[in-house]
């Protein structure tokens, strides 16, 4: 009986550091932010909110995207011309990327194999394509497309699509040979974009002319456009049911219903809303609030503010994961 106590206790004993890495699994999931005015990014504790580490970048940094394995964040510093290399697991800068091509680097994106990403270079009128192994620029792109801006690319890694908001167009790159097909016409001043989960549609915010341009990806086609007021930047939930919108020019976020296409709700933030992201989840969505340093937590469920964290100065780009 001794004997099956003791084999009881040491199971229930082995169980436990198998229960503690799973719970740290279910937890340790991190909020990005960019903090332009403060030259840092803060990474946040998407359950605590409490900020874990705050990591220097270049001059004004914007934008950044976290690779899909984890290891490591690009950050894109417009006005140095290059991207910080931040190490995920000591959390700093490890390196920063030049290039000649980079005028303005600005949206970044990582293909899915964490092997590649591509940056767009605004004033060059490029597209950089960086080997992510070895942090080294491999090629660039001519886009003869004005003011290319943010990147997103499809989950097979086949696709990159870029915002070019001077000449009005969402761009297609055909990853396999780096050649631009089309460019899709949409509204003035194409800026923050987003792919649905079904990777059927992409939204963008026009943010001169106020609207929401929707393509058809299979038809690469603009097939309805929507009023908007300011919509500075653009995330769907993971469902695929709504899309959030900061209005740049209000402390507001709309959100949208896709399948009607009509905004059914404006829920107050702080002051200047930019980027904003959603949980994996889908419970939670956070926009970065720029006039107030702050992110601000959205439930998605009852559209309020149920949280706040307290971050860098002038927070924009976001990431999740």
């Amino acid at each position: 009986m001794k004997r099956i106590h003791g084999l009881v206790l040491m199971t229930l004993l082995a169980l436990i550091p198998f229960v503690t890495n799973s719970s740290f699994a279910q937890t340790s999931e991190r909020l990005y932010v960019v903090n332009k005015a403060g030259e840092t990014i803060s990474i946040v504790n998407a359950r605590t909110l409490a900020v874990e580490h705050t990591v220097a970048t270049g001059r004004n940094p914007h934008e950044l995207a976290v690779a899909p394995d984890g290891s490591k964040a690009y950050v894109g510093n417009v006005a140095e011309n290059s991207v910080s290399v931040i190490d995920l697991k000591t959390n700093t800068e490890k390196r920063k990327i030049t290039s000649p091509d980079f005028m303005s680097p600005h949206g970044i994106a990582f293909t899915p194999d964490s092997r590649r990403a591509v940056v767009t270079s605004e004033r060059a009128r490029k597209i950089v394509v960086i080997d992510a192994t070895t942090d080294q620029v491999i090629r660039a792109i001519e886009t003869d497309q004005g003011g290319t801006h943010m990147a997103l690319v499809n989950k097979a890694g086949t696709w990159a699509y870029f915002t070019n908001r001077e000449s009005n167009t969402v761009s297609f790159l055909d990853l396999s040979n780096y050649r631009i097909v089309t460019n899709v016409a949409v509204g003035q001043g194409a800026e923050g974009f987003a792919l649905s989960p079904d990777e059927k549609e992409i939204w963008v915010g026009n943010r001169v002319d106020g609207t929401l341009s929707v393509i058809d990806i299979a038809r690469r086609q603009t097939v309805s456009t929507i009023p908007a007021e300011a919509p500075i930047r653009v995330t769907f939930t993971p469902d695929g049911k709504h899309v959030l919108v900061p209005n740049g020019g209000a402390s507001e976020v709309n959100v949208f219903d896709v399948a009607t296409r009509r905004k059914i709700r404006t829920i107050g933030v702080g002051q200047s809303p930019a980027g904003v992201v959603a949980a994996s989840n889908g419970a939670r969505a956070y926009v970065a609030c720029q006039g107030t340093n702050e992110i601000q937590v959205i439930d998605t469920q009852s559209w309020l503010v149920v949280g706040k964290v307290a971050v860098g100065n002038g927070p924009d780009g976001l990431a999740f994961r």
